[in-house]
């Protein structure tokens, strides 16, 4: 019965240490000095319904 709970301690730790060592190449948001591309929404509707274009 020690096999089970020892397992999952050790699924638990590995996927830790998993996650841990990918959190560096792990990156959220626009970066420092790096401009956000350009934004292109679609209309859903009224009359240009299905066409992008900006709403400015």
């Amino acid at each position: 019965m020690r096999l089970p709970k020892y397992l999952g301690a050790w699924v638990v730790a590995g996927s830790l240490l998993a996650s841990m060592a990918m959190a560096d190449a792990l990156k959220s948001g626009p970066q420092v000095g790096k401009s956000p591309g350009a934004f292109h929404p679609t209309h859903v509707t009224g009359p240009n319904a299905g066409n992008k274009g900006c709403l400015v």
